[in-house]
């Protein structure tokens, strides 16, 4: 019978469909992570989400043939080692998507209409509509960075705010943004554009500090730009220039860590979330429900569509 380790607080849909397939499943989101590996060293799978799987965790599982990243973006597993170990690393693309595409929708208004400052203010006994002078989405213009599922989703929830859609993404068929009402053009030209930017790709060497002073110096006064994406992508002094000089809006859910303390970007968001995108129950359920489903079939099947580190 193989084990299935799951160190996270995460819907129990995916440890009784494993159960149900004849596996047996340690799910404890309370005993720290280098222990629970460590009573648990026979274990050949295991889900988490945003928990750090490095060198250390996989050596303390020895018979460990796949790592299974409830969620999309898998930048806390170290996958270079895994795949030295002959470890198959997978994500569940899409399960998080429509969570983090409303809340680019939340924080956009938010921003826009001061929810926050005015909540505070008003429950204060302020009343300060003058200075909460709001704008609108109607009319604006998006501009997607990454038009995969989450920045597909965020153009359709968006639709009925009768916006122009610009999405910038190179590996896009043009067909899928035609289909979106979407426009794909540079990145450039996207952000000389655009009223609203939002940023949807992961990090990694290629798009690590991608946004930076040669480009936030293109965006219009008063451009907002949301990151519910990965905080490496976003240089963050080019970005402190950049919002002094045009008075940017800044809405941000992800951090260097994801754990209590002082973040370096708090002088500079509007808004910020502790990274909240995928933090809803149905999105727990979705991710559990496919890393569950994707473990029996990478057993049982061989299915391999969804590792990450070929």
């Amino acid at each position: 019978m193989k084990k299935v380790l799951i160190p996270t607080k995460l819907d129990k849909v995916a440890a009784n469909y494993l159960t149900e397939h004849g596996y047996s499943v340690v799910q404890d989101a309370e005993t720290d992570i280098h222990q629970l590996v460590k009573d648990n060293a026979d274990a050949e799978a295991l889900i988490v989400r945003s928990e750090k799987v490095d060198a250390s965790i996989i050596d303390a599982l020895p018979k460990l043939r796949t790592v299974v990243r409830a969620g999309a973006g898998f930048n806390t597993i170290d996958i270079k080692y895994a795949r030295e170990k002959n470890v198959d690393v997978m994500n569940t693309p899409g399960a998080n998507s429509n969570g983090v595409a409303e809340e680019v929708v939340a924080l956009a208004l938010a921003a826009y209409r001061f929810v926050v400052p005015g909540d505070i203010s008003t429950r204060a006994g302020g009343w300060e509509k003058k200075k909460y002078m709001g704008r609108e989405l109607t009319g604006k213009t998006l501009g997607i960075v990454g038009l995969g599922h989450s920045g597909q989703l965020v153009a359709k929830r968006l639709s009925g705010f009768e916006m122009k859609f610009l999405a910038y993404d190179p590996i896009v068929a043009p067909e899928v943004a035609d289909k979106l009402g979407v426009k794909l053009c540079t990145i450039e030209e996207l952000f000389a554009s655009a009223d609203i930017i939002t940023l949807h790709i992961p990090e990694n060497n290629e798009t690590r500090g991608m946004i930076n002073a040669k480009l936030l110096a293109l965006v219009k006064q008063g451009c907002m730009i949301i990151n519910c994406a990965r905080s490496g992508i976003v240089n963050e002094a080019d970005l402190r220039a950049a919002k002094a000089e045009k008075k940017l809006i800044f809405c941000n859910d992800v951090y260097a860590a994801d754990e209590a303390g002082e973040k370096s970007i708090a002088d500079v968001a509007d808004v910020m979330l502790p990274h909240l995108g995928a933090n809803t129950y149905e999105a727990n359920f979705n991710a559990a429900k496919r890393a569950g489903e994707q473990i029996v079939e990478y057993f049982e099947q061989g299915v391999k569509s969804y590792i990450v580190n070929k």
